[in-house]
């Protein structure tokens, strides 16, 4: 998905290097980080294989891989995609100094877009009474001010300490298509939206994928929380799974909480399919340092696997 992020990746290497000043710093420090918004799930990263809740999981055994925190490793993955490119992006803003310097403006460019000949590109900071607003913006070429129009839109609103606050980026993908441009892998949607705080812990982050019109998909969600020592929540939705037994589907709401190296612990809530009107069935399965299943219950089953003593301490991340 990086590609699809419309980076400046060309124009910055081609830029020229400077100093940056104590002001030029504020700005940049309005601008998120990958250390703040990533997701960072024990294992991720991994190719995954077949998913693994799309399927009924009639039989598991204590010691046995989790397949709950197989699809929680898929959700981190695509969550995590989802704005590499952005970040990248940032990163590269980072290591240069702004072209054009005002009070309460700094601007990186106009530069040739490499990616979208004939059209430049630019990196606008606009700093006001409270709050940060940023825009990835391009025209034609030979175009006037009027000719530029956003890709992407920031807002960052600081409160108590350095990078501490909440802030928005929308990636307007509707925009950007009808400009004629490739979006690749998000030719699907309308738009990537990413809200955050991190003023206060948990830090949280909130993903939502937009379906294009017309729309035959929900959207898709994503929430992320943190706290530190490597505590971690992940929450996310899984359509249209066979996971009870009879012939219709389920939809999965899933919440995982993690640990650094004691494992964790997935609940998933099932309504629709083969749940009766009204109710909800759930699931709770934990697994140890090497993913390993170390305890399952299903309120449709009587039986419980291994024991829910075995489940890590992940209380901390039970309070809103």
């Amino acid at each position: 998905m990086r590609n699809c992020w419309l980076l400046l990746l060309g124009c910055l290497a081609a830029s020229c290097g400077g100093n940056f000043s104590n002001d030029d710093l504020e700005f940049l420090n309005a601008l998120p980080t990958r250390e703040d918004l990533a997701s960072e799930l024990p294992g991720s990263n991994g190719t995954v294989g077949e998913g693994v809740l799309r399927r009924r999981t009639d039989a598991l055994a204590v010691g046995e891989p989790s397949k709950l925190y197989r699809d929680t490793r898929e959700a981190s993955d695509t969550f995590n995609n989802g704005m590499d490119g952005l970040l990248t992006l940032l990163e590269e803003i980072r290591e240069l100094p702004p072209t054009t310097r005002e009070p309460e403006l700094r601007v990186w460019g106009p530069w040739p877009a490499p990616e979208h000949p004939g059209h430049e590109v630019r990196f606008a900071m606009k700093r006001e009474p409270e709050r940060f607003i940023y825009l990835l913006q391009y025209r034609t070429r030979g175009a006037g001010e009027e000719g530029w129009w956003s890709a992407l839109e920031g807002t960052f609103q600081p409160d108590g300490g350095l990078r501490k606050g909440t802030g928005a980026v929308r990636l307007l993908v509707k925009e950007t298509k009808a400009h004629g441009f490739d979006v690749g892998g998000l030719a699907n949607l309308d738009l990537l939206e990413i809200v955050y705080q991190t003023r206060a812990l948990p830090i949280t982050v909130r993903m939502r994928f937009v379906p294009a019109a017309p729309r035959t998909a929900s959207e898709i969600l994503y929430a992320y929380r943190e706290l530190p020592g490597g505590l971690g929540e992940m929450g996310f939705l899984l359509e249209d799974t066979d996971i009870l037994p009879g012939t219709r589907k389920e939809d999965l709401a899933i919440i995982s909480r993690w640990t650094k190296d004691r494992g964790g612990v997935g609940l998933i809530s099932v309504t629709g399919g083969d749940v009766l009107a009204g109710f909800t069935a759930t699931q709770v399965e934990c697994w140890d340092a090497s993913f390993r299943v170390t305890y399952l219950k299903r309120s449709w089953e009587t039986a419980e696997v291994g024991s829910a003593s075995a489940c890590p301490d992940v209380s901390a991340l039970e309070q809103p």
